[in-house]
C-alpha cells in the first residue's frame, strides 16, 4: 500500500495539461534577483532572476510556480533567469551596458551605478521565446525561456523571437510552428518522433 503524502489533503490537484503557460513574446517584467554568478568554466555573468510584473495579464506567473514547487531545494526557474557576460571585450560590455540603459529607461529617475543590488524591484520588457531541448527519452521538447530584455517603451512592438533550436541555430517562430503543426496531422507517430532541424532549416 502507498504511503499518504502529509500534504494530500492540503493540496490542489492538477491534470496533466492542466499547466498555464506563459505567452511567447514580451512581457512587463519585475528583477526579482541580480548577483554576479561565476560558471564552471570560471567566466563571470550577472545574473538577473525575473517575475511577470503586476500589469501583466499573467503576473506573477514565475512566482506562483515558486510558492507551489513542495522542493525542499526549489529555486528559482532558469526559465525565467538571464546571464550577461561580465568580460570585457567591446561585444559584452556593449550587451551589458544596453541591459542597464533598458534599466534606465523604463524606469524614470534610475541611474545604473554598477551596484546589481539597485536593481531589484526595476521593471523593464522581458522577451519570451522557445527553445528546443531533449527530454529523458531522447525525444526534443521545447521549454519558454527568457531571451532578451528591452526598454518598456518598446513592449508594445516586441515580436516572438525566433526558436532556439537542439543543434543552437535559430529558424523563425511562424516557420517552426508551421512545421510542428504538419506534423500532428500524423497522429501516429507525432508524439514520439524528433525534429529533424535539417529539414526546418531548407
Amino acid at each position: 500500500m502507498l504511503k499518504k503524502p502529509n500534504i494530500w489533503d492540503t493540496t490542489e490537484g492538477i491534470e496533466y495539461g492542466d499547466y498555464e503557460q506563459l505567452e511567447l513574446g514580451g512581457h512587463e517584467v519585475v528583477i526579482k534577483a541580480a548577483y554576479e554568478y561565476t560558471g564552471q568554466s570560471g567566466n563571470t555573468s550577472l545574473r538577473i532572476d525575473v517575475d511577470i510584473a503586476g500589469n501583466d495579464k499573467q503576473a506573477g506567473f514565475y512566482q506562483k510556480q515558486f510558492d507551489n514547487n513542495p522542493s525542499v531545494d526549489r529555486k528559482w526557474s532558469n526559465s525565467a533567469c538571464k546571464y550577461i557576460s561580465l568580460k570585457e571585450d567591446e561585444n559584452c560590455v556593449a550587451l551589458f551596458k544596453g541591459f542597464t540603459t533598458a534599466v534606465e529607461n523604463s524606469n524614470p529617475g534610475y541611474k545604473w551605478n554598477f551596484d546589481e543590488k539597485t536593481l531589484i524591484g526595476k521593471k523593464l520588457c522581458g522577451v519570451f521565446g522557445l527553445e528546443e531541448y531533449t527530454k529523458q527519452d531522447g525525444t526534443i521538447g521545447t521549454v519558454v525561456k527568457l531571451t532578451q530584455f528591452r526598454s518598456l517603451d518598446k513592449l508594445k512592438d516586441v515580436k516572438i523571437p525566433k526558436v532556439k533550436l537542439i543543434d543552437n541555430s535559430y529558424i523563425d517562430y511562424a516557420d517552426y510552428e508551421a512545421y510542428v503543426n504538419s506534423k500532428k496531422v500524423d497522429t501516429t507517430n507525432s508524439k514520439n518522433e524528433q525534429i529533424d532541424n535539417d529539414s526546418l532549416l531548407d
